[in-house]
C-alpha cells in the first residue's frame, strides 16, 4: 500500500540498520535542502539498536518523515520495500549515514523536468574518515563525476557508456534520481542476494532500458567510504565469487547494450582486477579466522581462476599502484602477492586516508 505521498514530487529511500546514530543528522540534512516538496521513507531493516524507536519519533513530530519496519533482509530487499510504497513523480536513495549538498535535490529534480530524462545523475565524493580529532587532517574527499551532458537516444548512451562506467558515476544509486513511472512500467527493482553489488544491478537494469540520462558534473553527495571499525574494514569469505559473477555480468551488460569491443573488454577486464585485488587485500583482514597457510591457499586459488588470467591479458592499469599489484598476480607468484597485499593491508589498517589517496587513481 502506498504510502500518503501521491502529490510528492521526490521520495527519498532510506535503509537503516543499527543506524540510529546517524537518523536524525540525515533528517537534518533533507532539512536543509533548499528543494522542499520531499518525503523520507526510512525503512528499518530489522535493526537491533534503539532505531525503530528513534524513527517513530521522528516521524511523529516531522510530517515529511515516513517509516517502515521490516524484519531483516538486507538492502536490495530493503529498498524494494520502500519502492513498493512510494507514489510520487521521481525516486531517489539515500545512506542514513552519508550527507549531502543542500542544494542537492533542487539540481536534480530542475535537471529531470528539463530533459525529460529517465535518470539524472550528479558528481559525488568518496568521504574517508580517519577516525581521530584532527578532522581536517584525517579527512580524504575524492571527487567523482562526469562531464555535463543529456544523452538523448540508446545510440548516445551506447556513445558514452563505458565512459560513465570507467569513471564511476553509474556504480550507485544515491548519486540518482529516477523517474517512478519508468521504473513502473520496466518491473525494475533490486535483485536480492547481491551483496554490495545490489546497486549495480539495479542500474544496469535501468541502462538497458533508458532512452535518456541527464547528467551533471557538480559533486552533491558525500558517500563515506570508510571509517575506522566500519564493515569495509572486515573479512568477507565470499568476496572472490561474488566478484567473479559480476565480473560475468557486467561482460553481459555491454553485450546487451551492443559494445562489446576492445575498449570494453579492456575496462572489464580492468575493473575486473582492481576487485581481485581487493579481495586478496581482504584475505588479511582476517586475522582470527585464517592460517598464514590458509590465506595462501586463498591466494593460490584465487590466482589460478581462469577468469582472474583472462583478465590479466586485456587489463591497461593507469596507475602505477595498480601495475605493482597487479604484477604478482599476473605471474601467479603466490609468496610475493602474500607479501605486497600484506603490506597494503597494514597501511589501509594504520593510514586510511593515506590508503585511498593511492588507490583513487586506477
Amino acid at each position: 500500500m502506498a504510502l500518503d505521498n501521491i502529490n510528492t514530487r521526490l521520495s527519498i529511500v532510506i535503509p537503516v540498520y543499527n543506524g540510529a546514530q546517524y537518523v536524525q543528522r540525515c533528517l537534518d540534512n533533507l532539512d536543509r535542502q533548499t528543494f522542499k516538496d520531499w518525503q523520507a521513507v526510512f525503512v528499518n531493516d530489522g535493526s537491533t539498536d534503539n532505531s525503530k524507536e528513534q524513527l517513530d519519533t521522528l516521524a511523529s513530530v516531522h510530517e515529511k518523515c515516513k517509516v517502515i519496519h521490516k524484519q531483516n533482509g538486507g538492502t536490495a530487499h530493503t529498498r524494494n520495500a520502500g519502492l513498493d510504497t512510494v507514489n510520487s513523480q521521481y525516486v531517489t536513495f539515500m545512506d542514513v549515514d552519508d550527507d549531502i549538498d543542500p542544494y542537492m535535490y533542487e539540481k536534480l529534480v530542475r535537471l529531470m523536468d528539463d530533459t525529460n530524462a529517465d535518470m539524472g545523475i550528479c558528481g559525488y565524493y568518496f568521504k574517508v574518515e580517519q577516525g581521530d580529532n584532527d578532522a581536517a587532517k584525517n579527512t580524504y574527499l575524492e571527487p567523482k563525476n562526469y562531464p555535463s551532458c543529456v544523452l538523448n537516444g540508446r545510440d548516445a548512451i551506447r556513445e558514452k557508456l563505458i565512459d560513465l562506467w570507467d569513471k564511476d558515476v553509474l556504480y550507485n544509486v544515491w548519486n540518482k534520481i529516477y523517474r517512478m513511472d519508468f521504473i513502473r512500467e520496466n518491473g525494475i527493482r533490486y535483485r536480492d542476494g547481491h551483496v554490495y553489488t545490489e546497486d549495480r544491478v539495479f542500474n544496469r537494469a535501468c541502462i538497458e532500458q533508458c532512452n535518456c540520462i541527464a547528467i551533471t558534473d557538480e559533486c552533491l553527495y558525500y558517500y563515506v567510504r570508510e571509517r575506522a571499525g566500519s564493515t569495509s574494514e572486515r573479512y568477507r569469505k565470499e568476496n572472490f565469487e561474488i566478484r567473479r559473477k559480476e565480473y560475468k555480468e557486467l561482460q553481459d551488460h555491454f553485450y546487451t547494450m551492443d559494445v562489446w569491443n576492445e575498449k570494453s573488454r579492456e575496462y572489464v577486464s580492468r575493473e575486473f582486477m582492481e576487485r581481485v585485488a581487493g579481495c586478496i587485500e581482504n584475505i588479511f583482514h582476517a586475522d582470527d579466522t585464517l592460517t598464514e597457510k590458509e590465506k595462501k591457499h586463498t591466494i593460490a586459488y584465487i590466482l589460478t581462476r581462469a577468469d582472474v588470467m583472462e583478465a590479466t591479458k586485456y587489463a591497461e592499469y593507469k596507475s602505477f599502484k595498480m601495475k605493482i599489484l597487479a604484477a604478482p598476480i599476473r605471474w601467479r607468484c603466490i609468496w610475493l602477492t602474500y607479501w605486497i597485499y600484506k603490506s597494503v593491508y597494514k597501511i589501509r589498517k594504520q593510514n586510511p586516508v593515506l590508503f585511498h589517496k593511492l588507490k583513487s587513481k586506477r
